[in-house]
């Protein structure tokens, strides 16, 4: 599904049409603002995977703080990626639409797309949770999560989900719906198969550390890369093996440290 890939000339003559100047701003302001609160976060508590780890035993204050922090982040790191996918849509339902149902449908969608990122926070702020809960296990969790995320690089669900993920004028045409109740199908809809497209390393960027802003940025560029660059699925076996080499490190290298000191004294 290359062909439709949001940087393909045919899609990008549509997405950057002089209409979509204006709204695109205001999402590339959106996702800066992102990007600044989740720096503010990173430097007041240093990962929020430590932050967030002693605040999952603070109740329902802590999953509010958590999930407004996870959703800066999902905002600052896939409304880019997303960008090409929502001025498509902008500029279809000016066509279709009255010009206040267009604006109307285009924040709608991106509402229904941010709210199934929201709710992939849930699952992350149970990890935390459960690495403050098992003592000295912790140290194992990052590794194995790197090695699943890997793996999952590999699996026919990640193929699917970045084809439909990464052909943005195919998925509207195919799932275009009228009205707000259209617009926000097509957020979710969109949203699940961008998860599922990016669900692996996620993980990984869980297992390296949330709020560590290179590791973030890195992956952000990576997703951008895969949304939107024709030829990008071949990226994901390459990342597979360095995620699976990186968690199996992870798992080896403290067993080497342990093992040292005996064969010195030996």
């Amino acid at each position: 599904m290359d062909n439709g890939s949001a940087l393909t000339p045919s899609v990008l003559e549509k997405w950057r049409r002089r209409e979509n100047l204006l709204p695109g701003l205001v999402l590339i302001a959106l996702a800066a603002a992102g990007w600044a609160y989740v720096a503010y976060q990173a430097a007041s508590m240093g990962s929020m995977g430590s932050g967030v780890g002693a605040m999952a035993m603070g109740s329902i204050g802590g999953a509010v703080l958590f999930l407004s922090g996870w959703t800066a982040m999902m905002v600052a790191m896939m409304v880019p990626a997303t960008l090409p996918l929502i001025l498509l849509y902008f500029h279809l339902a000016r066509k279709r639409l009255s010009p206040v149902n267009a604006r109307i449908g285009t924040v709608v969608l991106l509402v229904g797309y941010v709210a199934v990122w929201d709710m992939a926070g849930l699952p992350v702020f149970a990890y935390n949770a459960l690495s403050g809960a098992v003592g000295s296990l912790a140290a194992v969790l990052p590794a194995v999560l790197l090695i699943v995320g890997g793996a999952y690089q590999f699996t026919p669900l990640k193929r699917i989900c970045h084809d439909r993920c990464s052909s943005p004028l195919f998925f509207l045409m195919q799932n275009w719906r009228p009205g707000a109740s259209g617009a926000l199908r097509l957020g979710v809809i969109h949203g699940v198969d961008c998860l599922g497209c990016c669900a692996g390393l996620m993980a990984g960027l869980v297992a390296l550390g949330m709020m560590n802003l290179a590791w973030m940025l890195t992956a952000a560029v990576i997703i951008f890369a895969e949304k939107t660059i024709p030829g990008s699925h071949r990226v994901a076996r390459p990342l597979g093996v360095l995620m699976i080499g990186g968690g199996i490190a992870l798992l080896v290298v403290p067993l080497l440290g342990g093992i040292a000191p005996g064969m010195d004294s030996m």
